[in-house]
């Protein structure tokens, strides 16, 4: 049986100031962005035309 790692939310998301979190594949690399805003982290999408199943993002005080 695997273990599954489970992060805390500092580890998750080690930077106050950036509490949007962006995650996707680039090539053979996972990537971790981190944003202050939503709309910096859509703007981002939109300029690497990530498609939605390319990518999963996170919001560090509650659900997105």
């Amino acid at each position: 049986m695997k273990k599954v790692n489970q992060m805390t939310n500092e580890e998750e998301f080690p930077f106050d100031q950036f509490p949007w979190k962006l995650t996707h594949k680039d090539g053979k690399e996972t990537r971790k962005c981190y944003f202050q805003a939503e709309e910096h982290m859509n703007k981002h999408i939109t300029r690497y035309n990530l498609k939605k199943k390319d990518y999963t993002t996170g919001y560090k005080y509650g659900t997105n």
